[in-house]
Formats: C-alpha cells, structure tokens, sequence
C-alpha cells in the first residue's frame, strides 16, 4: 500500500512537476519572446534612426549647390566653359559628402552638369521633367523621391530649387545609394526595408536582395503569448524560425521588418523547464537574466551617451559654421544665434535671446516672401524662403546686404525654424564697380566710333574733292579743243555762205566735233548709271562679234592681228548685251592703244573659259605693259595714262563698275611675253554646265 501510494504520489509529483516544469517552460518561452520582441522593437527603431540619420547627412547638399554662383551662371548662359567648371565642382563636392552623384537641372529637366561627367555615357540625353524631385523642387519644395528599377541599385533623390531674382531657374539634386548605407549597420542584425510593392531593397543578407518579401518564407502564422500580447513568425526554408516586427514610414513609404530568431527562446523555454526539475539550474537562469539585464540597461546607457555626444557634436558644427544660422520659434522669437550671425549683426547671444527676428531685418515688404513666411510659423500655409535678398540691420544700426533662406527644422517637440544668413556686401560691391566699368567702356566705344565716323566723312570728302578736281581738269581740256574749234569752223561758215560745197565740209567737221563732246558726256552719264534690275542671258559669242565690228578698219590700217575663236565663246552669261559689248569694246581700245604706243603691229587676244558656273574671259595685247605703280590705280575714276586730250580716264572705271554690277570681278596683270591681259569672271546663265 505504502509502495503503491509512493508510487503514486512519485507519478503525481512526477506529473505536477513536470506539468509545472511544463507550465514554468511555457512562461518563460513567452517571457522570452516578449523580450525578444521588445528588443526586436529597441532594434528596429534604432535601424530606423541610423539609416534617417544617414539620410540626414545628405539633406544639406541641395541647399549648398543652389548657392554656388558657377551653378546659376551655367542656369543662366548654359555656357560649355561653365559646364566644365560646375562638373568639376560637383565631382570634388562628391568626394567629399560620398554621394552616388550630384546633378544640376535647367528649369525644362535637363541635366546640365554632372558630378559622373567623365563617365557620363549618355546621361545629359535622357530627361528629368517628369520626376517627382524635379516636379517637386519646380514647386518650391525640397525634393525627396525614392526610385527602385530592376537591374539598378535603390536610389533616394533629394532636390533643392535654384531662383535667380524669384524666378526658377533649375535645380540640384543629389543622388543616394541606398546599398551604401549597410556598412554603417551592424553586422549581426538581420532586418529587411521593402517598398509598398513588397519588394526587399535593403538587407544585409545579399540573397534576399530585391526579392519580394512573401518569398523568404515557407510559412507565417501567429503565436499568442501569455499576457494577451501575439507574435507573427516566419519559418524559412533552412528551417529556421524567425520573429517578425515590421514598421511602415509614411514620410518614406518604407516598411522596415526586423527579424530576430526565436530558437533562444524555445531553448530557454526547455531550459527553464529542466531547471525546474533542478534547483541548481534556476539559480543560474537567474543569474543569466540578471547579466541580460544589466547588459541591456549598459546598451541603453550607452545610446543615451551616444546621443548626447551627436547633439553636442551638431551644436559645435553649428557654431563653426561659416554661414550665420538663427534658430527661431514658432512666434519668431530667436532661440540661438551662432558665432557666425553675431559678428554679421554685431550682437551676443544675451543681447539677441528672445528678440523678434523681425528687428534684424530692414525695410521688409509687407507683402513679401519673408513677411508671408514669419506669419505663417506654425500654420499649414507656410512656405519655406531660399535664397532671398534683403537687408540686415547691425547692432549699431547700419545696414548690409544679404541672402536670407528659413525653414522648418524636423525631429523637434516644438516647431522650430532655421535661418540661414549669407553676408553678400563683397558680392554687391563687386557688382556695383563692373556695371561702373562697363558704362565707362561703352561711353568711350561711342566716342571712339564717333571719331572714327567723323575721320571717314572727311577722307570720304578729300577723295571726292579729289576726283572732282582731276574730273574738272580732263573735263575743260577735252570739251575746251571742241568747242575753240567750233568757233573757228563758224568764223569760216560766215565767210562762206556764198560757197555752199565748202560750207558742207565744215559743217560735217562741226558734226564730227559734236559727237567727240557727246561721247565725252556719254561717258560721265555711263559712269553715273544705275545697276541694271533684271539681268538675262546673254551669249557671249553675239556680243564678241558686234563689238568687233567696230574695229575692222581699226585692225587692218593699224596692221593689228586679232586672235580669237568663235567656238571657244559659245557659252551664255547673266548679264544685259549692251553693257557687255562697251565692257568688251573699252578692253579693245584700250589694247589697240597700247600697240598703237609701241609703234603699231601687234596681236590682240581675246579668249573664254568655263569654269565651275562661271566665265572668265581675257583680253590681251602684245603692247608694251602697265607699269607696276599703276595696277593698283588702272580702275580709279579719272586716272589715265595717256596725255590730255586722249581721255578723261572713266573707261576703265566704267568697266569695273558694269562688271561688278553684274556680279563678277575684273583684274589685270602683266604677260610674261609682254604686252597686258584683262581677266573678267562672269557668272554662267542659269542653264549652263
């Protein structure tokens, strides 16, 4: 009875032991999973924070490419040398924040300068006006847009507006890899970020890269603990299972999943249910749990000390920048003031705390950007200010230029607001002296230019007095000859009315004398003559010949050879006939004058020659040439070579000025053989090869 009843009571305490070995198992698995959760939370919030804080470092690149001057001088004149130069700015500010590149966008989306230039391949191709960064900073917002494509690595984009005077004129934007982020991230956490499709772009277990988050997992379900509280667990493939707590950023879009394995916690559950069964186990699972929980308070100490070592650390930044930064509230009262900004307004901290910001600035418009932005602190109409030019007033009441840029400061209990201020006195000085300068250079170009118009109009004169005098001069020597001759040939007529065959020969050597003074008339009037309006075309052997005609007698007394073939001149040029044929009959004058000066025998040469649409004809003679100092003066009007009385020196300059009416050139040079040669160049008519 006694055996059976030990037995009995062994199976009971047996039974109860193990069903409080069982129970105490059971607790302390949820026990520890709620801890595991708990840390799992800790885990993933400090996930969050490192990569915003990552994120962070990266806000204030916009801001400070939109306020190079290179950047909105290229915006401006899209000038290749300032391509050149913003590139190679964007390139070395790349170096310096690490970013997966830097860009500059005209105010249509397109790409203008690159921080990747040297290995551009095709960027500046592609457009950017339908990006949500480049449509956000169009708006007058800072960008930020995060973009996954298949085959290309997660990228958040962050933008900042460019305005030159208010107006926008572009954009900068800085491009981020998100994959660069994971070595800033311990190593031994395992965790996921996936977009709103479900698809994984940031994990430190490289297999699980851009897969969709459904797909790690064989298997989900949940488990409810003890204290109300339920868990979601994953098992995966290798068969291992996995606590999931996962966290949407609305301002992202981002779903963080932090996955922490659960086998500790079953182990510690059948731990704590051996060490039921001994004492000597559930001394040391104690001291387990007081060790974790010290380590534990050792890791929040040491976040504590680690956020109180960054705050300082962005105070100190603040301190030394090289820009002035105001911190306001949402009433626009200044909390603090860096070192910066009291030496721009010559004020202290003391002086400045609590004084409206308002009482550092000149001459505010009511209506104005900056006026709209302090009133609306705090409200939902408030627009951030970049860049803006106003006037800041000094402790002492003087006055400077400035930019001045506010914005809302995130992370904050309290709206608060940061003010940027950029002393530009040196900018505007600089621009005062070279507008002096230019006004200075354009008064003595127009003086210059005057001068110069003034100089012309006189050399323009001395030459016409100039010609006038030597035109005068041939002019009453050629027509004086006639016309003493004429008196003299009716002296006679008087004399001889009553002899009336005598009469007629005087008579007709007056006609003679009255066609010489209209031939010298004839002259002037052609030199005066306007360019024809409409040319035609003209065959050129036709002209040749009737202009011929009129030296046959010429050549056979003068005993002059003429050389010319009439096949060589089948060829039509634009122009009219009759300025052709005295064109043509002034060039043979002038060679049977110039055989005639030699003594008379001689050849006059005339030839054709096409050439790519043009004509070039020649005349030439065996005469004794043309002195070298007068080539240059052969088409003047009024110059000749002959003796008064044989020419008023217009035939030449006549010719010139036909030949250039119709579009061609004349030159002259000296043979080898002896004797000149007259070259004109005429355009071929419109049906010739």
């Amino acid at each position: 009875m006694n055996a059976r009843r030990m037995i009995l009571i062994a199976i009971a305490w047996c039974l109860l032991t193990l069903a409080a070995a069982m129970l105490v198992g059971q607790q302390v698995r949820d026990w520890s999973l709620q801890q595991l959760q708990t840390e799992g939370q800790d885990r993933l919030l400090a996930t969050i924070n490192r990569i915003r804080s990552a994120l962070d470092e990266y806000r204030y690149l916009p801001f400070l490419l939109t306020q190079n001057d290179d950047v909105r001088r290229l915006l401006l004149a899209d000038n290749p040398e300032h391509w050149t130069e913003v590139s190679r700015y964007l390139e070395q500010t790349n170096l310096v924040a690490g970013a997966a590149g830097l860009f500059i966008l005209d105010r249509k989306g397109r790409a203008l300068a690159y921080s990747h230039w040297r290995e551009a391949e095709g960027f500046f191709a592609g457009s950017h006006a339908e990006q949500p960064y480049f449509l956000q900073a169009a708006g007058g917002e800072q960008g930020r847009h995060f973009a996954l494509q298949h085959g290309v690595a997660p990228a958040y984009f962050l933008s900042a507006p460019v305005y030159n005077q208010h107006i926008f004129i572009g954009a900068a934007v800085v491009r981020v890899n998100l994959l660069n982020l994971l070595p800033e991230l311990p190593d031994a956490e395992l965790f996921t970020v996936s977009d709103d499709n479900g698809q994984v772009f940031l994990t430190p277990r490289s297999g699980w890269q851009l897969q969709r988050l459904d797909s790690l997992y064989q298997k989900q379900n949940r488990l409810e603990l003890a204290d109300g509280t339920s868990v979601q667990l994953w098992l995966l493939a290798d068969k291992r299972r996995l606590m999931a707590q996962s966290v949407r950023l609305d301002d992202l879009g981002w779903t963080f999943t932090s996955l922490t394995p659960i086998r500790e916690a079953e182990q510690r559950g059948q731990a704590f249910m051996l060490a039921t069964l001994g004492g000597g186990l559930a001394l040391g699972l104690l001291l387990l749990y007081v060790r974790e929980r010290h380590l534990k308070h050792l890791s929040q100490q040491e976040t504590r000390d680690a956020l109180a070592r960054s705050e300082a650390q962005q105070r100190t930044i603040i301190s030394q920048s090289e820009v002035g930064l105001i911190t306001i509230d949402q009433q626009g009262g200044i909390l603090f003031i860096n070192p910066m900004a009291m030496q721009q307004f010559g004020v202290s901290q003391p002086l400045v705390n609590g004084m409206k910001l308002e009482n550092l600035l000149a001459g505010l418009d009511q209506f104005g950007p900056i006026r709209r932005a302090l009133s609306r602190l705090a409200q939902p109409g408030f627009v951030p200010v970049t860049g803006y030019e106003v006037v800041g007033r000094r402790g002492d009441g003087t006055e400077f230029p400035m930019l001045f840029s506010i914005r809302r400061m995130r992370n904050e209990p309290e709206p608060q607001y940061l003010v940027t201020v950029i002393d530009i006195t040196r900018r505007k000085r600089l621009e005062h002296a070279l507008r002096d300068a230019n006004e200075s250079l354009e008064q003595k170009v127009i003086e210059r230019t005057r001068a110069l118009e003034a100089a012309q109009q006189e050399l323009v004169q001395a030459g016409k007095l100039a010609a006038l005098g030597r035109m005068s001069s041939a002019v009453v020597h050629e027509l004086n000859q006639p016309l003493t001759a004429m008196r003299t040939y009716l002296a006679i007529c008087r004399q001889l009315l009553d002899q009336p065959q005598l009469l007629a020969e005087n008579l007709k050597l007056l006609d003679g004398l009255t066609n010489r003074m209209e031939v010298i008339t004839r002259q002037l009037k052609t030199f005066a003559y306007k360019k024809p309006e409409a040319l035609g075309p003209v065959s050129l052997a036709t002209v040749i010949d009737q202009s011929l005609l009129l030296f046959r007698d010429r050549f056979a007394s003068g005993g002059i050879e003429l050389n010319c073939r009439p096949e060589q001149a089948a060829v039509s040029v634009s122009g009219d006939s009759a300025r052709l044929e005295q064109v043509l009959i002034n060039l043979v004058k002038n060679a049977c004058d110039a055989i005639d000066q030699q003594g008379g025998r001689g050849e006059v040469l005339i030839a054709v020659e096409r050439m790519n649409g043009q004509v070039l004809l020649q005349v030439a003679d065996s005469g004794p040439g043309i002195a070298e100092e007068h080539l240059e003066q052969l088409f003047e009007p009024f110059f000749t070579t002959k003796s008064i009385g044989s020419g008023l020196g217009l035939g030449l300059a006549i010719v010139a000025s036909i030949v250039r009416d119709l579009g061609g050139e004349i030159s002259v040079s000296n043979r080898p053989e002896g004797g000149a040669c007259f070259r004109v160049t005429l355009q071929a008519a419109d049906n010739e090869p």
